[in-house]
């Protein structure tokens, strides 16, 4: 009975890394998350968010101007809005201050993408060397036991579960990015309007899932190297997975419940959320 058990779970741990795991997928988790247009343009030939994103510069921009326009001939024309008296050097503060968060923040963005990426580059070349997720692995791990042959299944499980979370994230990251130049018009109030709540929420969702791959990679150094696999390895390769998964609930506080809350489509709830107080933008 055990040896049917191995042989059905090496045939099913076989499949899932024939399948799933290529080491184009562990290298470019940053870019599945971060960046899924230039992952879906390998795919279908077509960037799809690049397409966008000129959109959403010129709509955003435009916006922008025309809100500007608007409230300079509320507040000194029509005496309607704001203080006829205030400097309107404040106004043309916030104005710039919209515009060029609009054009800089793609770049600061990947900025920040490179540095995480950089740091757990650094974390996972100090752990092993030459990780490779193969059928020599599995061979490896299932030839020390039942025991061992289910920890690793329990492990990969963990793993599909985190990387299509990762992949949904990446779209509602990449949904979230094109609209921060529609959220930067709420930039021109003073208290900064639907920019301060849209931006807080991104980037409460890039630090929850920065600390979640960062997990998931360490797990994926530890285990899956079949040169020094281990009782200790396996272990402790198991326990990223799952504080992968569980960490956004310990810091329900301070980051936006994802992929260990069981809720994938929050950050696009959130998304919509926010959305629903852009209508207030025009009316302040």
């Amino acid at each position: 009975m055990t040896i049917i058990l191995i042989i059905l779970i090496t045939a099913v741990l076989s499949g899932i890394v024939t399948l799933f795991f290529s080491n184009e997928m562990l290298v470019g988790l940053y870019d599945v998350v971060f960046n899924p247009g230039t992952t879906l343009a390998m795919i279908t030939g077509v960037e799809f968010f690049s397409l966008l994103m000129p959109v959403s510069y010129g709509f955003g921009i435009s916006l922008i101007i025309l809100k500007f326009l608007k409230k300079a001939f509320d507040i000194y024309v029509l005496w309607t809005d704001g203080d006829p008296d205030a400097d309107p050097f404040l106004l043309l503060t916030n104005f710039v201050r919209a515009v060029g968060t609009a054009l800089i923040f793609q770049w600061l963005y990947q900025i920040f993408v490179d540095i995480c990426r950089d740091v757990t580059d650094q974390i996972m070349s100090a752990i092993s060397q030459g990780t490779s997720p193969t059928i020599e692995w599995v061979n490896a791990i299932t030839s020390m036991g039942i025991v061992p042959a289910i920890a690793g299944l329990i492990f990969l499980i963990c793993y599909l579960i985190l990387l299509f979370s990762f992949m949904a994230r990446g779209i509602e990251m990449m949904v979230m990015k094109i609209g921060v130049p529609l959220a930067c018009v709420g930039l021109l109030d003073n208290d900064k309007g639907v920019f301060r709540a849209y931006i807080n929420q991104f980037v409460k969702a890039f630090i929850t899932t920065i600390v979640q791959i960062m997990l998931v990679k360490i797990g994926l150094s530890l285990m899956l190297n079949a040169t020094m696999l281990s009782s200790q390895n396996i272990m402790w390769g198991i326990a990223c997975m799952m504080a992968a998964m569980s960490m956004p609930k310990i810091l329900r506080e301070f980051l936006v419940p994802t992929g260990g809350d069981g809720h994938f489509g929050n950050t696009v709830f959130q998304t919509v959320h926010i959305a629903s107080l852009a209508k207030s933008v025009f009316t302040k």
